[in-house]
């Protein structure tokens, strides 16, 4: 038995109780991280065996399922329930404070941001908390809202980088700001703005070969950045801007025949990172319909729509914007889905070859969701 040979070679000692080693281990491979974490505490042998570095990383192996980091809302504060994607609570994070998850920021962090400029950066492995300083040195102005975010990493230094640009509600500019995750001494550092005003109901940043790419405001960016489809992009090497890549916007436009314009698209899009590439999610609702683009070869600006996904009835309505999150594709190529129209919020997992969607979980437009891709065991987890 593997399991019997792997137990003999990570030198695991004896473990209270009637089951030798070897077959305990096979239990407890079994389940998932939330009970392992409570077995932890039955004595100081089983928490020797289940914080093994061996046994952490054969866990992994056996559940490499991504979680669910959905933010509800209690009183006072926030908590982040940890769901699989049948809906089942794995593992709840109490108190994190005030404010929403910030969708696609991290494969093994969950960003949560406040509406007082605060960001808290959420370890679920291990249910730590840091707090990133709110403001800049200079103080913060109370005209200025957080509205974009992106959470990325240098290749070249291996630094955890967050972006954020800040919206000012008096006169409409960005401003754009960003600190270095881990840095002891870590400030806010003002950057040069995008070049071009953001979506300000579209997604945050998302994350691909080293650089955050935003979707534009098709209402009141540059018309030649329209006309070419480009994308602004942040990278974190050099901390500039880039409008390199073009999106699939003439081509959403080409295959309207007509019926749509740049401005018709205002709010219809979002940003993801899926499979490996960009994804770009287009609700029309003349068809009640979310379309998928994804990007195919970033040097020539080519996309490919590789799914129509008919929307549920419960979202149709006359002039009402339905933002459609993508989160991830499934080992079985199912699509995991945040759809938000007025006060209701879903988390929908789609089948493209039944052609069928089902809910996963209820969500609160207010609280956010992302995706959640580390393990939840770590030798130091008690």
């Amino acid at each position: 038995m593997a399991s019997t040979a792997a137990a003999a070679g990570w030198g695991l000692g004896a473990v209270d109780g009637v089951l030798p080693p070897e077959l305990l281990l096979d239990v407890l491979l079994r389940l998932p991280a939330g009970p392992i974490c409570r077995l932890r505490a039955v004595c100081r042998s089983w928490l020797a065996f289940t914080t093994d570095p061996h046994f952490v990383a054969a866990h992994a192996a056996r559940h490499p399922a991504p979680l669910l980091a959905v933010g509800v809302q209690g009183f006072p504060r926030l908590c982040v329930d940890l769901v699989d994607l049948s809906g089942n609570l794995v593992k709840q994070i109490l108190r994190v404070g005030k404010g929403r998850v910030v969708s696609g920021s991290s494969a093994d962090r969950v960003l949560v941001a406040g509406e007082d400029h605060s960001v808290r950066v959420l370890n679920p492995t291990t249910g730590s908390i840091s707090i990133l300083p709110s403001h800049r040195c200079g103080g913060a102005d109370p005209s200025t809202i957080a509205a974009w975010f992106a959470f990325g990493q240098t290749a070249s230094t291996g630094e955890c980088k967050l972006v954020r640009i800040l919206l000012n509600i008096d006169n409409s500019r960005h401003l754009s700001e960003v600190i270095t995750i881990g840095d002891t001494d870590g400030e806010w550092r003002e950057t040069a703005n995008p070049p071009g005003y953001l979506g300000w109901n579209c997604t945050n940043g998302v994350v691909f070969k080293g650089a955050a790419y935003f979707i534009l405001d098709y209402c009141f960016s540059d018309p030649s950045f329209l006309v070419r489809g480009f994308m602004p992009s942040f990278y974190f090497a050099t901390e500039k801007w880039s409008v390199a890549l073009q999106g699939p916007l003439n081509r959403i436009l080409e295959e309207s025949n007509g019926t749509l314009s740049y401005h018709d698209l205002a709010n219809q899009l979002m940003l993801s990172g899926l499979k490996g590439t960009l994804c770009t999610s287009h609700w029309n609702d003349q068809f009640y319909t979310v379309d998928l683009w994804f990007l195919t070869d970033s040097e020539k600006g080519t996309w490919s729509k590789d799914h129509r996904i008919n929307v549920d009835a419960v979202f149709h309505g006359i002039g009402d914007y339905l933002k459609v999150q993508p989160l991830l594709v499934t080992d079985e190529g199912k699509i995991v889905l945040s759809m938000q129209m007025g006060s209701k919020g879903v988390v929908q997992i789609y089948d493209p070859v039944t052609d069928t969607s089902s809910d996963i979980i209820q969500i609160s437009i207010y609280t956010g969701a992302s995706v959640f891709t580390g393990s939840l065991l770590c030798p130091q987890s008690v």
